[in-house]
């Protein structure tokens, strides 16, 4: 009887592991381009800094588009919200003119898919 509940479970839990997309640890890598394919928030992006930088960094490499917040979310991560959206294309060529600005990424939409849980 003991075999067959260690059976059981084990079998539960290899069904159960490979429902999962990815495992734990391994996000998945977004393909080039993704940018255009993926629903973003206008006007907000997640801009992640260098360790010795602090928000004054954003403002002043993007402030000429009007920056409506910053909200630091931990880890060295703001969300940046923006009354003007000059697209993602042009963050990330300004991310790169600043040693400050390790990374800037849209802020994307999330949403829920069927009647179950988040995906």
């Amino acid at each position: 009887m003991r075999r067959l509940v260690a059976l059981a479970v084990a079998a539960a839990g290899a069904v159960a592991g490979s429902a999962c997309g990815n495992p734990p640890g391994n996000p998945p890598v977004a393909p080039a381009g993704a940018w255009s394919q993926q629903a973003r928030v206008p006007g907000e992006y997640l801009v992640t800094l260098a360790a010795p930088a602090n928000a004054k960094a954003i403002s002043d490499l993007y402030g000429r588009f009007g920056i409506k917040g910053i909200k630091e979310l931990g880890q060295n991560v703001f969300l940046v919200i923006l009354t003007e959206d000059p697209g993602p294309a042009q963050m990330e060529k300004l991310r790169g003119q600043n040693v400050h600005i390790k990374a800037v990424q849209p802020n994307y939409v999330y949403r829920t898919q069927g009647s179950g849980g988040v995906r």
